[in-house]
């Protein structure tokens, strides 16, 4: 039998993080990872982990969860602060998991939880602040990842950060690189591919945001993470048609100027996103 090695620690409720919570009338649930390391030069890991767990209690309501040796698999786990290890990280790494929560808790617990890392840690090439963006209804939906990518460089967005080769390569270069299923054979073990993914039918996860000392560009994270959710919703509303239009011909445009080789790479990248069945 499998030893379980999740802890579950509860919180005092706390009416004052009302926000943070989905109600009946929102359209969208976020979420957010932090990836960073433990400074043990300066603390021990578990005391450090400790440490964060008891200073998260006084911001969250939501139940913490804490493992050192594997992920947990708590059914209610994406309800929780998850302190765990991240597997694309060397032995003092370790990922903080929010709970699904509101654009005002993705907000809130950014402003709180970064601190910590410049208090317990530090944040290099290997490391990255992932958001998750998604609908909470997903039954008939489709969302249009390529548009989306498409405004999403439009706006600077995918390119604001300096590249992390291996890590998390900007997903417009499928039209001059590797497409997914390349990139994968020859990834090394600490690769995430895109920086833009469709992870369902109503979800993309970012994984832009990222480097040494992201940690300290509070300001810049928050506002980029209202970029990506006006997007969102452009996207999926189908509103701003003219410059929805504007993007896709672009575009169109540019696949033309391509040799045949890039073009059907392209093709290739765009049935791995999920766009073509």
């Amino acid at each position: 039998m499998v030893q379980n090695t999740t802890k579950r620690y509860k919180t005092a409720g706390n009416s004052n993080l009302d926000t943070l919570k989905i109600s009946e009338n929102d359209l969208y649930q976020f979420g957010c990872e932090f990836e960073f390391y433990i400074d043990t030069a300066k603390y021990n890991l578990q005391d450090a982990i400790e440490e964060i767990r008891i200073k998260i209690a006084n911001f969250t309501d939501a139940d913490i969860l804490v493992d050192l040796v594997t992920l947990p698999t708590d059914s209610d786990k994406n309800h929780c602060i998850q302190i765990k290890p991240d597997q694309s990280l060397d032995n003092n790494g370790i990922e903080i998991s929010i709970p699904i929560t509101t654009k005002n808790g993705v907000k809130h617990y950014i402003q709180n939880i970064l601190p910590l890392i410049e208090e317990y840690g530090y944040t290099n090439e290997d490391t990255g602040l992932h958001f998750h963006i998604s609908t909470i209804k997903q039954d008939g939906i489709n969302f249009n990842f390529y548009l989306y990518m498409l405004m999403c460089h439009d706006k600077n967005l995918l390119s604001s950060w300096l590249p992390r080769s291996g890590y998390s390569q900007n997903v417009m270069d499928i039209l001059f690189k590797n497409t997914k299923a390349k990139s994968r054979e020859i990834k090394n073990k600490k690769g995430t591919i895109w920086n833009l993914e469709k992870i369902d039918s109503n979800h993309i996860e970012i994984k832009a945001i990222g480097g040494v000392e992201y940690h300290k560009e509070a300001e810049k994270i928050i506002n980029e993470f209202e970029e990506y959710t006006k997007c969102f919703n452009v996207v999926l509303k189908d509103t701003d048609t003219d410059y929805r239009q504007r993007l896709i011909s672009e575009h169109k445009q540019l696949i033309k100027s391509l040799d045949y080789d890039t073009k059907e790479k392209f093709v290739q990248a765009v049935y791995e996103t999920g766009l073509i069945k």
